[in-house]
């Protein structure tokens, strides 16, 4: 009788008398099959990753045989593999189907979850639990054993993800774990250690392992388990082969939970990083991902890090198919996918959070009449450059325009340093104000420095109260460090991407920040939001942040105020100090309020409107690419740009808007 069997990692079809025919012998090699001793040979592999694929073989070539031909006979191995998948299927669809009931219960109506491994709150003295919203994205975890965890920046995702490990590691159920690997920005190692510390009451160094290249030389990396029960591991080293290759063999030893930390780092799946998360998948027992902006291209970034989450599932189809889909742009298109998704992640959305309030503070500051010479000068050169860029490319980009127009405004001798945003710096000499820049050079202030030095004297106990001051431009920060030093004879940290930060240790700069008492604690940090962005915490011991200058970047201007406002904070309120340049009321303009900050704050405002919208929607919604959350530095886009040249026209030209 014809029979499908497997011997020896091969599937083996072997034809009775009467299906050997040319239609069945033509289907066989059309499906890869080759012809060796009467039988018809093709490998498989008996893994659990390749079982989709041998079932679909198995069931294809028995219907085709079956539907036309007549009956043929499985061996024991092909029915166990048929049973095995079916059961699988039956029970991820029971997963699912739990996990979406759990999603769709009220926060109020879900049960306590004790977790042993959690310690005492020191202000209580009771054990810590997890808050109302909180405990739905661990029940959902535990449920679908491979979950995604999209709650807004500063709810507690680290709370969540420990959680849900240490809950997975206490009940044995199947897949079991007891080891956990956290792959994240190098900037958030600090933060799962001293979260662990808070949460369990245990002295991380104990149970905590960073990987640095001393354990990838050394050989080490596959042994650490027997020491360490959490072990973190930056993007930056999983894309490099050997540490791929080190993790995959730390992997196949133990039962490890994977977790992808701030996930939309891989959404590129042909990135380093993207493609080795993707194989390192394989080798996981449990997966979760944890990002609070999940989708900056809504293609690539969802498709990848879902494929990381299931492997073996196909949730979302092929890339290719996928990325077809979605590159249409249709309605119906983007809300199928919506749906699709929407058992296997949950959302703790801003409004959930019950956070204390904000107060902005807007100072204006006059610039001074030689600074606003400079602005002037520099808005009617960006004009003039505007005009003819068509005619003789006078910038290959318009960002460059916008950026010159902020430093302007923020401090004029920024012109002449060597800043990091773009290497087409002004001709000072051609446009006529070199020596006047140059005095700002030698140490004259603008306005904001003035203004700031004023507001630290006369508003602010640097003695008893944590500060944090952003700027954007690193000349401007070594004059904020310098000023504050000096004249106001405080100790500054500083933390951007200037070599004397980085050699300084920014994380140390964070531990001196967060120190309440001690000789080495420091209540000054200033810092650049491009470098500081994410992964940080600061919300327990700093409740006032000023911004020095801001840029049209949403990102850096949202992210960095979630850096003191979020989950965990004392109930104190949040106090936002903004310094916006305006005109002297003593010029001739007719309206103070006409300088580029003004054309920021409208910008930033109508973004963080809507980037509200996209906080508080408790699904995926693709609002968020318009905002670029996650994108590389920069100054705004086209849109801000035209905005920009629209004001400076008027106000220069009188001209009024088609």
């Amino acid at each position: 009788m014809t029979g499908l069997s497997i011997i020896d990692s091969n599937l083996i079809v072997t034809l009775d008398d009467n299906h050997k025919i040319t239609n069945i012998i033509n289907f066989l090699r059309r499906k890869k099959f080759i012809l060796r001793k009467e039988v018809w040979i093709i490998p498989v592999r008996i893994e659990a990753s390749t079982l989709n694929y041998n079932v679909n073989l198995i069931r294809t070539v028995q219907r085709y045989i079956e539907n036309r031909f007549g009956a043929i006979q499985l061996d024991d191995t092909c029915e166990r593999i048929i049973q095995d998948f079916d059961a699988d299927r039956q029970n991820f669809e029971n997963q699912r189907t739990e996990a979406e009931r759990i999603k769709e219960t009220d926060d109020n109506l879900l049960e306590k979850i004790p977790v042993s491994a959690f310690g005492n709150n020191p202000d209580t003295g009771s054990k810590w639990e997890l808050k109302p919203f909180q405990k739905k994205s661990v029940m959902h975890g535990l449920a679908l054993k491979n979950s995604a965890n999209f709650s807004v920046p500063g709810a507690g995702k680290t709370w969540m993800a420990f959680a849900t490990y240490f809950l997975a590691r206490d009940r044995h159920d199947e897949p079991a774990v007891d080891r956990l690997l956290v792959i994240c920005p190098k900037a958030a190692f600090e933060v799962w250690e001293n979260e662990y510390e808070l949460v369990t009451g245990n002295n991380h160094t104990e149970y905590v392992k960073r990987l640095s290249v001393n354990e990838l030389e050394s050989g080490i990396i596959p042994t650490i388990p027997r020491e360490r029960e959490i072990i973190l591991i930056n993007y930056d080293l999983v894309r490099e082969e050997r540490y791929e290759m080190a993790l995959v063999e730390m992997l196949r030893n133990y039962a490890f939970y994977v977790i992808l930390d701030e996930s939309h780092k891989i959404k590129n799946k042909d990135s380093s990083q993207g493609g080795s998360a993707a194989r390192l998948a394989e080798f996981a027992s449990r997966r979760m991902i944890l990002t609070g902006t999940p989708m900056p291209n809504f293609e690539v970034g969802l498709w990848n890090q879902f494929n990381f989450l299931f492997p073996n599932r196909n949730i979302l189809g092929s890339y290719e198919d996928f990325k077809q889909r979605v590159g249409t742009r249709s309605p119906a298109v983007i809300h199928d996918i919506a749906d699709r998704l929407n058992p296997y992640f949950t959302r703790v959305t801003d409004n959930q959070l019950d956070l204390p309030p904000v107060f902005d503070n807007i100072l204006e500051v006059p610039m001074s009449p030689e600074q606003q010479e400079i602005y002037d000068v520099i808005e009617r050169h960006v004009l003039d450059n505007d005009g003819n860029r068509r005619k003789i490319q006078a910038y290959s980009n318009w960002e460059d325009n916008m950026t010159y127009a902020i430093m302007a405004s923020t401090d004029p001798s920024l012109f002449s340093d060597n800043h990091q945003y773009t290497n087409n710096l002004i001709n000072l000499q051609e446009i006529g104000i070199e020596e006047r820049v140059a005095r700002y050079t030698e140490g004259e202030h603008s306005g904001k420095i003035d203004t700031l030095y004023s507001y630290l004297r006369d508003h602010v106990n640097m003695e008893e109260e944590k500060i944090i001051i952003w700027y954007n431009y690193r000349g401007t920060g070594e004059k904020i460090q310098t000023m504050i030093e000096n004249q106001l004879h405080t100790q500054v940290r500083k933390y951007d991407g200037s070599p004397e930060s980085i050699d300084a240790g920014r994380e140390q700069s964070l531990q001196m920040f967060r120190r309440e008492t001690g000789e080495d604690k420091v209540n000054v940090l200033i810092a650049n939001p491009a470098s500081l962005a994410e992964s940080v915490s600061l919300h327990k011991t700093c409740h006032h942040a000023i911004y020095v200058d801001r840029t049209f970047n949403a990102t850096h201007w949202i992210q960095s105020k979630k850096r003191i406002h979020r989950v965990g904070m004392p109930n104190v309120n949040t106090k936002y100090t903004i310094l916006k340049s305006v005109f002297s009321p003593s010029s001739l303009h007719r309206d103070v309020d006409t300088t580029v900050d003004r054309e920021i704050e409208i910008s930033l405002n109508a973004k963080e409107e809507a980037m509200n919208g996209f906080l508080d929607d408790p699904g995926i919604t693709v609002n968020e690419t318009t905002y670029s959350w996650n994108d590389p530095p920069r100054p705004g886009d086209e849109q801000d740009y035209r905005g920009l040249m629209e004001r400076i026209r008027r106000r220069l030209t009188n001209d009024q808007p088609n």
